[in-house]
């Protein structure tokens, strides 16, 4: 906590679905399946750092009765025993390994729990090395296609939706100031793209998707994503409109 980190506690979410689903499937497979998943996320804890964009979850398996760990280790660097232990796993979500950050943490809380524990600490996997050669490079990689693959949602959007609305404001009287502004609002509402859940994928689609069903509370989590798109999206539409929206030579200039 003197790191900055937030506790989350259990994942509550996590438990009501479990819960629901063995209700529907008493007695069978599933809902032993679910029993052990319940108890382990009973018994979980999650801490997270946005500044350092590291997870911590420490999972309590201080109960002796508690043989089976729930992850298979037959690929670690060391054996789990079946003693009490607390298992704490740290994740740092970016290519090339844990961060130089991330890594000094890592020490500090190795450090921090060696000196108030008095039997050794067993390491499952070492922290990978960073490497930010392989960083720079997926990152690259990364953001070429995804700004790729926006202006395909983004033109593709566009083009649609722009043609209706242009359609539609040929048959009004509005001055083209108006038309321009009304095609730039519009097209940016309905076209902007955005990013949306599809089952563990996140894939960018254009922004008349959140309409219908989406709460504000959407736009708060997305909005490292969607105040940048929405101001590039604006411009464009602005720029658009210009073009495809004529007037006589007075109204133009």
């Amino acid at each position: 906590m003197a790191k900055g980190f937030t506790d989350l506690g259990k994942d509550e979410e996590m438990l009501d679905l479990l819960e629901w689903s063995s209700k529907k499937h008493q007695g069978d497979v599933i809902a032993k399946t679910n029993s052990d998943q319940i108890n382990r996320i009973h018994r979980t804890r999650r801490f997270k750092n946005e500044e350092l964009e590291v997870d911590v979850v420490i999972i309590d398996y201080s109960d002796s009765a508690i043989k089976k760990r729930f992850v298979n280790y037959s690929t670690s660097e060391s054996e789990i025993s079946d003693s009490p232990a607390l298992e704490l796993n740290i994740y740092n979500y970016r290519p090339g390994g844990f961060s130089v950050e991330v890594n000094k943490f890592y020490e500090e809380i190795f450090s921090f729990i060696e000196s108030n524990h008095n039997k050794p600490i067993n390491i499952v996997f070492s922290p990978p090395e960073t490497n930010q050669s392989e960083f720079y490079k997926i990152t690259t990689i990364n953001l070429l296609t995804s700004g790729l693959w926006w202006l395909i949602v983004y033109t593709i959007s566009i083009g649609i939706f722009g043609f209706i609305i242009i359609k539609t404001l040929n048959r009004t009287n509005f001055a083209i100031f108006t038309k321009r502004a009304i095609f730039a609002l519009l097209g940016t509402i309905l076209a902007t793209p955005l990013p949306f859940p599809a089952t563990i994928f996140v894939i960018v689609l254009p922004s008349v998707m959140a309409l219908p069903a989406i709460g504000s509370d959407y736009f708060l989590r997305i909005q490292t994503f969607a105040i940048p798109s929405l101001i590039v999206s604006a411009a464009l539409c602005v720029l658009i409109s210009t073009y495809v929206i004529k007037g006589s030579k007075s109204e133009n200039i």
